[in-house]
């Protein structure tokens, strides 16, 4: 009895380490070098407005990126929004990206994807309706938005929107695609010097 428990074990063992599931799992960002004194961006699943399940990973997919979160009857984050909108279009061409994750609970989701698609939005927009990511995030409100480099590590937060934020936002995204390595982005990385 005992052999054949050894046997088990052992095809299972084999059957792991050679399956091809095992190697699909593994994101881009996972195969980047950890550093254990920087803070990574966690991974979830989240749906988008299409109620398809996105990967945080698989949408970073090596790039840097700026992640807001926001719900409707949020002024400052609709006003944010129209320049996080421009942002996402003018650095798209550096590999940059805007990912929007909304907040709303059941009753409001209904009327996220008319407000969405009535502005135009460039970004993907995704639903955290507990507010389970933001808060693993560490943000308690909105706006809220975190700055995310190309190997998912997070370089800055910010709580709130005044008028006038948008010109250090944009400061940050630009130090982003600096830092990122063009060879990773397979992109050909253009900043403006301001």
């Amino acid at each position: 009895m005992k052999n054949i428990r050894n046997i088990f074990f052992g095809f299972m063992f084999f059957s792991a380490v050679f399956s091809d599931d095992s190697a699909k799992s593994v994101s881009k960002v996972d195969t980047l070098e950890i550093d254990e004194n920087l803070e990574y961006l966690p991974d979830e699943f989240l749906k988008d407005l299409d109620n398809k399940k996105n990967s945080i990973y698989d949408l970073l997919d090596g790039r840097p990126a700026l992640i807001s979160f926001w719900f409707l009857a949020c002024e400052p984050c609709k006003k944010e929004m129209k320049y996080l909108d421009e942002f996402n279009k003018k650095y798209a061409d550096t590999g940059f990206q805007v990912i929007s994750i909304n907040t709303d609970g059941s009753r409001a989701l209904s009327s996220v994807e008319p407000f969405v698609k009535s502005k135009k939005y460039s970004f993907k927009v995704l639903s955290d309706p507990r507010s389970k990511y933001q808060r693993k995030l560490k943000g308690t409100s909105c706006p809220f938005t975190v700055m995310v480099d190309h190997r998912g590590v997070i370089k800055s937060r910010h709580v709130g929107y005044n008028p006038g934020d948008e010109k250090k936002i944009e400061q940050e995204i630009i130090e982003l695609i600096k830092q990122a390595n063009p060879d990773t982005l397979r992109l050909n990385v253009k900043t403006e010097d301001k």
